[in-house]
């Protein structure tokens, strides 16, 4: 009987352990469940979703944020969202194995994105920054430039930080050390809100899977003169010229710093990183300058060609020994300016062009020559800015096309897109980035053709030549100016990308030699009616004493306000370029004149407003005013910048002189 008691007691102990096993199993399922359950919906749904699918939603985001018909709250929202999503896409394994153009692109032109490798003890750490330009539409004239890095050491392991939110800087460069402090990241590029960019440097440490900003403390230096630099906690540093010349920045061979220079190569400035984490700044003198003024065998005279409503200013070549080239040189710039702007058939029906120039490189080689000016058509809302250039081979006696001088290729255009060229106007800076690789290669090689009416040669692309830099002007939309500049250095310009070496051997920068302005007879009283309220006696840098003089004319059967210097006999010695205000009919007299350095270059310059007849502003008995700006050169030439005057008006800082004084001043302006 024992036995069979021993057997319950087992077989009840068998399904208690049964009970326990099963009800651990249940537990266990349950458990799972649980954990299953608390996972969100939309994360398993994200993980679900492929790369590529994920890349072209994004890319559909970034469309309403550049959609200017999309209400402004909309198009904020969704750029948060772009920048979020964007940096969640980066640690992607996928994303790496794009290239930098194909990202580029696949973004529509709004990015910037540098890639390099970095040997770091034993392992090789792959690093790529990208910049992210949000839309000036809605961000402001400055920009806002987003800055991302993504770091991996296999494919396997990806990692992605937002660096900069919303700053003004862009980034064209980069250095990966290590240090005493571990892994540094040092930026270099440019800061956007002034103009021209000053550069700036900013150092970041890597911790754990973190970037961080760190301040740069620098040994106390004397810096060069005119040079600026501006120290804050936990910023970039910024060095900036007092002259406001172009600055360009770049890593040094050995990858341990930063060489910065100005425009003119004269004098740099080397900012150094040392393993201990300690920073240096030496400022470099060149030994042997690259620039070297030019014994020119010629000289330019003007000539004017005035008809139907038509004006057109334009250079002619004087004292060239050689008749025969002479005549063949004068006849190609006679043609290129006229060719196909007298010829509109509508001008007989009121139809106004008006067209100066300005001489943009002289030399013994080159003769760039940049037309600039107006259409107007009776009863039309504006004028359209019209732009064309006319480049010479002195040598050659021929026209030189941009094509002639660089490949216009894919480098090319990755190069204008770098963030290496300069809008001439800095609230033109962002419009570059609207032109996809594919329309600049077909715009710009075939640059520099001047064909049918002034309608059409407003919406064709030029190039020109300076003394250190050759520039491009891409037509664009009436209310961003019709018409936008941006200007590379030659020194910024690969070997590879460059057509005719031959040319290129006297490309090298030149020293602007002084403008020789041929002075003209004696003021005609009987066209110009002067103003002696707003005429004075003053010195100009580089003309001494002399006599600023107000009149006002008709010109063309259209009444304007036009401004010369002449010396004591009354002779003219300059004839300022046309006055902006003229663009619009009806004159009711000059309200102010007044005489200041403007950009601080040391040069006095001209401001100007006049009152426009009350017919044709906003009140039949309320004249409205116009301002405008004439700039001293370094070669006592004046210049305007049309698209600063359209902006001084169109936001209402043209009511007083000190309007117009405060609103310049916070502009960085250079026109030398």
């Amino acid at each position: 009987m024992n036995y069979l008691k021993d057997g319950r007691i087992f077989y009840v102990l068998l399904l208690l352990c049964s009970f326990v096993v099963l009800n651990g199993c249940v537990k266990e399922h349950s458990s799972s469940k649980v954990e299953a359950d608390r996972v969100p919906p939309l994360q398993n749904k994200a993980e679900a979703i492929p790369y590529s699918n994920k890349l072209d939603a994004l890319v559909q985001t970034l469309r309403i944020v550049d959609d200017e018909n999309m209400d402004t709250d909309v198009r904020q929202n969704k750029l948060q969202e772009f920048t979020q999503e964007f940096n969640l896409l980066l640690s992607e394994p996928e994303s790496v194995e794009m290239k930098d153009g194909e990202l580029v692109e696949k973004f529509d032109n709004k990015l910037t994105v540098l890639t390099k490798s970095f040997q770091l003890k034993n392992e090789q750490l792959n690093v790529r920054v990208l910049n992210f330009r949000a839309p000036n539409t809605l961000t402001g004239t400055i920009g806002s430039k987003y800055t991302f890095i993504q770091w991996w050491t296999t494919k396997q392991l990806i990692h992605a930080q937002m660096l900069g939110d919303g700053g003004p800087e862009l980034t064209t460069d980069f250095v990966v050390r290590d240090s005493d402090h571990g892994i540094q990241l040092w930026l270099g590029g440019y800061v956007s809100i002034y103009h021209p960019d000053p550069v700036f440097v900013d150092l970041w440490e890597l911790s754990g899977q973190k970037w961080t900003q760190k301040r740069i403390v620098i040994d106390k230096m004397k810096l060069p003169d005119l040079w600026e630099l501006n120290e804050d906690v936990n910023e970039p540093i910024i060095f900036e010229n007092r002259q406001h010349d172009t600055m360009g920045i770049e890593v040094l061979d050995h990858g341990d710093g930063f060489l910065i220079n100005r425009d003119d190569s004269e004098q740099n400035i080397i900012i150094k990183f040392s393993k201990s984490g300690e920073v240096r700044i030496d400022s470099e003198h060149s030994i042997t300058s690259n620039t070297h003024i030019e014994q020119q065998s010629y000289e330019l005279i003007q000539e004017k060609y005035s008809e139907n409503g038509i004006v057109i200013k334009y250079p002619q070549i004087t004292k060239l020994k050689d008749t025969a080239k002479r005549k063949s040189l004068n006849q190609i710039l006679k043609n290129e300016a006229l060719k196909g702007l007298y010829k509109d058939g509508d001008f007989d029906s009121g139809v106004h062009v008006e067209i100066d120039y300005e001489i943009k490189r002289q030399s013994e080689r080159f003769l760039s020559v940049q037309y600039a000016g107006i259409r107007y058509v009776k009863d039309a809302a504006y004028p359209n800015h019209m732009f064309y250039t006319t480049n010479l081979d002195m040598k050659q006696a021929s026209k030189l096309r941009l094509s002639d001088l660089i490949k216009v290729e894919k480098p090319f255009i990755e190069l204008i897109k770098s963030g290496k060229i300069t809008a001439v106007q800095p609230e033109q800076k962002g419009l570059i980035g609207d032109f996809t690789k594919d329309d600049l290669i077909q715009s710009l090689a075939s640059a520099d053709v001047t064909e049918g009416s002034p309608v059409e040669a407003g919406m064709e692309s030029f190039s020109y030549l300076t003394s250190d830099s050759l520039g491009i002007s891409v037509p664009v939309a009436h209310a961003v100016g019709d018409h936008a500049e941006y200007e590379i250095r030659f020194a910024q310009i690969p070997e590879n990308i460059k057509q005719n070496k031959e040319l290129w051997s006297e490309l090298s920068p030149v020293v602007e030699q002084s403008v020789s302005t041929v002075g003209g007879g004696k003021l005609d009283s009987d066209q110009y009616s002067i103003d002696e309220e707003q005429s004075f006696e003053i010195n100009f840098e580089g003309w001494g004493h002399v006599k600023f003089v107000s009149t006002d004319a008709m010109i063309e059967e259209v009444s304007g306000n036009y401004f010369f210097l002449l010396d004591k006999q009354n002779y003219i010695l300059y004839s300022f370029p046309k006055f902006y205000g003229n663009n619009w009919p009806g004159r009711d007299g000059l309200a102010a004149v007044a005489f200041k350095d403007m950009n601080k270059d040391g040069l006095k310059d001209v401001v100007i407003i006049a009152y426009v007849d009350a017919g044709a502003g906003p009140s039949i008995q309320d004249p409205f005013p116009i301002a405008g700006i004439y700039f001293q050169k370094k070669n006592k030439t004046f210049t305007t910048l049309p698209a600063l005057d359209q902006a001084i008006n169109d936001k209402g800082h043209n009511q007083t002189i000190k309007d117009v004084i405060q609103y310049a001043s916070k502009q960085r302006i250079n026109v030398n």
